[in-house]
């Protein structure tokens, strides 16, 4: 047993919500699957992920926010990819600097997962403050605050290839064809070209 990155289990069981089994059977279907140990156990219906959030609420180390209409900035999501987040279901709320240190408070399910926060720690460079939120709260708020795609530059190659409007290419034109001149004509009584302009198309 992962005794510090499941430490939600052990503590679980040791509360009497759970059993062995159960226990064990939330950590065979974490280590192939991924995840949460929380969510393991709710998925497999030993317990309502409302219960695993009122016990860990209840232990004093751990504080439990509301995602709600909660608004990430972007510096923050940026700490971490969206699919990094997704697969922890954790997300940035706050960062304060003390001195030399940024401290980055974390959403998560299950903050009693070490290895995990010593995961976000060397991820993000800050020293992360884990909190209590539930999974469909933090699963919403990552979703609300995914950072909007920057537009990409213009490929130059596409660009070369678009041609402006107005614009006329004299090159696809043969000095001797006809359309030349009733081209050129119009385009000196538009004012577009003078007459020097005109005699240089022509014989250069």
């Amino acid at each position: 047993m992962q005794i510090n990155a499941n430490r939600l289990g052990e503590m679980l069981l040791e509360a009497g919500l759970i059993d062995q089994f159960q226990l064990e059977s939330a950590l065979s279907m974490q280590r192939n699957l991924g995840g949460q140990i929380g969510s393991a156990l709710v998925k497999l219906g030993y317990l309502p992920e409302e219960t695993i959030t009122e016990f860990l609420e209840s232990q004093v180390k751990f504080s439990r926010v509301s995602l709600q209409e909660l608004q990430v900035p972007v510096q923050l999501m940026a700490l971490l990819s969206v699919d990094r987040m997704i697969e922890l279901m954790v997300i940035p709320i706050e960062l304060r600097k003390t001195g030399n240190e940024k401290i980055l408070r974390v959403a998560m399910t299950d903050p009693t997962n070490l290895k995990l926060v010593d995961d976000l720690q060397f991820a993000t460079g800050c020293k992360v403050i884990p909190v209590l939120a539930v999974e469909s709260e933090i699963g919403q708020a990552i979703k609300n605050n995914i950072p909007k795609e920057v537009p990409k530059p213009p490929d130059p190659e596409v660009e070369s290839h678009i041609v402006e409007h107005g614009m006329v290419n004299f090159e696809d034109i043969s000095p001797h064809d006809p359309r030349l001149d009733l081209l050129l004509d119009l385009l000196k009584e538009k004012g577009v070209l003078s007459v020097l302009d005109v005699e240089r198309v022509k014989f250069n």
